[in-house]
């Protein structure tokens, strides 16, 4: 039996990839020539290397890993792809406080899907922790929802559906390679850039540039989405997306220390009520103790941990 998380741990390791994950900006930020685009195909193209790497590390063929994964690994792996490439073009067609505030809306989705595919009920908590960091992100976009037009607004609609939608498949997905979403996921979003890059300036960027790609990619997607991952089979889909806001939040501040992008008050202020609501909802699984899995997975919750990096295999590899 592969080794198992509490509700509490896989929480800390959500709330840390979440982290880790808002460290993308900053490096799209540090870009010197390449276009939106090219940096994705690079962010993409490294993302999926670096998975594929890790399964090779631990002793297995990624193309039998991808095979033995299954339609709802396949699927979350389209979706994650989906997600990649809808949040570029959402920003280019309305504001980033809109496509923010559109995010948080994910753990509302999450918590739908969660009740009618796996019957998980949403816990008080939750749903308090919810309620607050919504609030949180309101105050942090604060007056800045400049009207966009129809595609954008519903491309951002579709993202925060497609967050909560991936949440679920991954819980409930008996696969046993945790890298193979992002693996699926980075490749064809890959391909999608390239057509795009490929159709305009190509993919010919400076070496700081494809560096900056490597770092948003194959280092903070490639090796943080196996944990993110793993942790869903130990987490209810709707505190998955919920514990996710630590990038919202974190993200700023990165940009902030680094950039010298100063944040607003209402940012600091909005991003404090949010983070507050999730080390809360955190603080309240660690009381309680619990290990939740879904209906569908409790026959088979084991995945090849092996493939998450640091996390040890057992003998049978299951």
């Amino acid at each position: 039996m592969a080794r198992s998380l509490t509700r509490f741990q896989g929480s800390l390791v959500i709330l840390a990839c979440g982290v880790m994950f808002s460290f993308g900006p900053l490096t799209f930020r540090a870009l010197q020539e390449a276009d939106t685009w090219q940096y994705l195909f690079f962010r993409n193209v490294s993302a999926a290397g670096v998975s594929a790497l890790i399964i090779l590390l631990v002793r297995r063929n990624p193309w039998r890993a991808v095979v033995a994964a299954g339609r709802q690994q396949w699927l979350a792996g389209f979706l994650m792809a989906a997600m990649f490439t809808l949040y570029v073009v959402a920003l280019s067609r309305v504001t980033a406080a809109f496509v923010l505030l559109m995010q948080c809306a994910s753990p509302f989705y999450a918590a739908l899907f969660s009740r009618i595919f796996l019957k998980e009920p949403v816990g008080r908590p939750t749903l308090v922790a919810m309620v607050v960091s919504a609030v949180g992100v309101m105050v942090m976009v604060g007056g800045n929802l400049a009207a966009g037009d129809g595609i954008g607004i519903a491309l951002s609609v579709g993202l925060s559906v497609a967050l909560g939608a991936y949440s679920v498949l991954i819980r409930s997905s008996p696969a046993q390679d945790p890298g193979v979403p992002t693996l699926i996921g980075g490749s064809v979003a890959a391909i999608i850039a390239l057509v795009v890059t490929g159709a305009g300036p190509g993919v010919v960027v400076p070496a700081h540039d494809m560096f900056m790609g490597f770092m948003g990619g194959g280092l903070l997607i490639g090796l943080a989405t196996p944990f993110w991952n793993y942790a869903h089979r130990f987490v209810p889909p709707a505190d998955v997306s919920l514990l996710l806001i630590s990038e919202i939040v974190a993200a700023p501040l990165w940009l902030w220390l680094w950039m010298n992008e100063t944040p607003s008050s209402s940012t600091l202020v909005g991003g404090a009520i949010s983070l507050g609501a999730v080390l809360w909802l955190t603080a309240s699984t660690a009381r309680g103790g619990r290990q939740d899995f879904p209906p569908a997975s409790r026959r088979r919750r084991g995945l090849h941990v092996g493939v998450a990096p640091l996390f040890r295999r057992t003998k049978n590899g299951s």
